[in-house]
């Protein structure tokens, strides 16, 4: 006759026993669920179409320009990307792009594009709905001015968001906190004119927008407190494109490897120090 411990350990058998076979029915189900979703055809669709297209802002210097012969590091890197696809690059340029430090208020769609550029900056609000893609630049808050007004706090700072997605409302608290006074400029040449006529003692700005601009006597610095971040910028895909997002980074990585990268990086005088941060 089976004791009391005999009669636990098979009723305790069973239980393990009937969890294990209720996991494998649930893993099942999933994958058979699986089968019901769509297809990726993201890169099928691109190579049936022949068109990459692209959404960047109406002009971000160096990463977007209006110029046909030196469009922009992004978008020269995306023409080249495309050309290894074996497609043509489709350009969509979009007001709404930067206009909001989240993107998901530039109202972007799949009709419209299958690549997001020109200042994708590689974040929380961004990864949370698209696949990113570093482009091996980096950029953040940053300052020019004559003299560490930063660390010594006060005065007057000329600031222009610029179109990438940084935290503006982090930003307003950080200079608020030193005391600095600040004046809004309504474009990237009225930051400038703010500057070189001496109504402001500094400007901020994203660390690529002043880079391009043509600044004398002033040093530009990354605001490097960590509540305001250096962030990669990147290619934004959309979730789901998984083809098309090994796709272009396969030819990202050959650009990276060539040394194409690097020579267009060069040619649009995106320095070394505002590829590699603080």
């Amino acid at each position: 006759m089976s004791g009391p411990t005999s009669i636990l350990s098979g009723r305790n058998g069973w239980k393990r026993w009937r969890t294990v076979g209720l996991n494998l029915a649930g893993a099942s189900a999933l994958l058979f669920a699986l089968t019901f979703l769509p297809p990726d055809n993201s890169l099928a669709d691109v190579q049936k179409s022949g068109v990459l297209r692209v959404c960047v802002p109406e002009s971000m210097p160096p990463l977007v320009t209006n110029e046909t012969s030196a469009p922009g590091y992004d978008l020269a890197m995306l023409d080249l990307i495309a050309k290894d696809l074996g497609v043509r690059l489709a350009i969509n340029r979009n007001a709404a792009i930067g206009a909001d430090f989240n993107p998901r208020n530039w109202r972007l769609t799949r009709a419209q594009c299958q690549i997001i550029a020109g200042g994708v900056v590689d974040n929380a609000a961004t990864r949370g709905f698209l696949e990113l893609l570093p482009t091996g630049l980096k950029t953040g808050w940053a300052v020019a001015s004559a003299n560490d007004m930063l660390s010594q706090g006060g005065g007057v700072l000329g600031v222009f968001p610029g179109p990438t997605a940084l935290d503006r409302l982090a930003l307003s608290r950080y200079l608020r906190a030193k005391n600095i006074r600040v004046l809004s400029a309504s474009s990237v040449s009225h930051l400038e004119e703010m500057l070189k006529s001496g109504e402001v003692d500094g400007i901020i700005s994203d660390r690529l927008t002043l880079s391009a601009m043509d600044l004398q006597d002033v040093e530009i610095e990354w605001v490097s407190e960590t509540e305001l971040g250096v962030f990669d910028l990147a290619f934004g895909l959309w979730k789901g494109d998984a083809t098309l997002l090994r796709a272009v980074r396969k030819s990202e990585e050959n650009l990276v490897q060539t040394g194409l990268a690097e020579m267009l990086a060069r040619q649009y005088d995106t320095d070394m120090d505002a590829k590699t941060g603080p």
